[in-house]
């Protein structure tokens, strides 16, 4: 006969059994999978779910052909503002007013413009006579009038007679010098100014015969023009004892 005060369902060893149930392959299958979904929600917002190279700015100027188009294009926008905001006036004014402050005697007042498309950076110089007064400037930006100040040798009856070498990228990207001078001679009845240029590969002027370059210069005439590998310098100077030299570099 049944206890009638006794109440609820006697737990029994074979229950015990049941309720330590396997956990079956599908149900271990979602555990799984929220683990799985978790990881990948974190690399997704760790950005790691994109793929590809961020193509910048400077990823594309690093693939030659857009960067050679991108110099061209900035040294043709540049040539297009050489006489624009009154910059050559200014660089001129201004070393005119060096030159009113230096005195009388022999000198060369030299302005240069980059219109290159990329920065020119100071490589070397050499003086045949005289010596530089308003220095070389280190750099010159795409777009930039420099002037520099040129003079005789000190208390002596010299000329002035000098060359900077620029180092900036040819039309193709490769390193390149740019070679500017001019020979202001101080005995003008039987000599007259020279305006001279060349453009070589970077390195060029380490080891140049600067004596031999020096007769050279010295009958290149009142007006120059050099052109290589896409480059082209362009120097003029004027006739009197302290004339003004322009040079104009660019690309083809």
């Amino acid at each position: 006969m049944a206890e009638e005060n006794v109440f609820g369902k006697p737990i029994t060893e074979a229950d015990n059994t049941a309720s330590e149930k396997p956990i079956t392959e599908s149900e271990e299958d979602n555990v799984l999978d929220e683990a799985a979904l978790e990881l990948t929600l974190s690399e997704a917002r760790s950005g790691s779910n994109l793929f590809g190279t961020v193509i910048d700015q400077a990823f594309v100027m690093g693939i030659p052909e857009y960067a050679n188009r991108a110099r061209l294009d900035r040294s043709v926008v540049a040539m297009q503002w050489k006489d624009r905001g009154g910059n050559y006036t200014a660089a001129v004014d201004y070393v005119r007013e060096v030159k009113r402050r230096w005195g009388n005697g022999v000198s060369t007042l030299c302005v240069l413009y980059n219109g290159t498309g990329e920065r020119l950076t100071y490589h070397t110089d050499n003086d045949w006579w005289g010596s530089i007064y308003l220095p070389y400037p280190h750099i010159i930006e795409n777009g930039q009038w420099a002037c520099f100040f040129h003079v005789k040798r000190t208390a002596a009856a010299s000329g002035s007679m000098g060359a900077v070498v620029y180092r900036g990228k040819n039309k193709e990207g490769e390193d390149t010098d740019w070679l500017v001078a001019w020979d202001n001679p101080w005995n003008t009845l039987r000599f007259t100014n020279q305006a001279y240029a060349e453009i070589n590969q970077a390195g060029h002027y380490d080891r140049i015969d600067w004596e031999a370059l020096g007769r050279t210069i010295s009958s290149a005439g009142r007006q120059y023009r050099a052109a290589w590998r896409g480059c082209v310098a362009q120097v003029q100077t004027e006739i009197n004892t302290s004339p003004l030299w322009e040079g104009v570099l660019s690309l083809e």
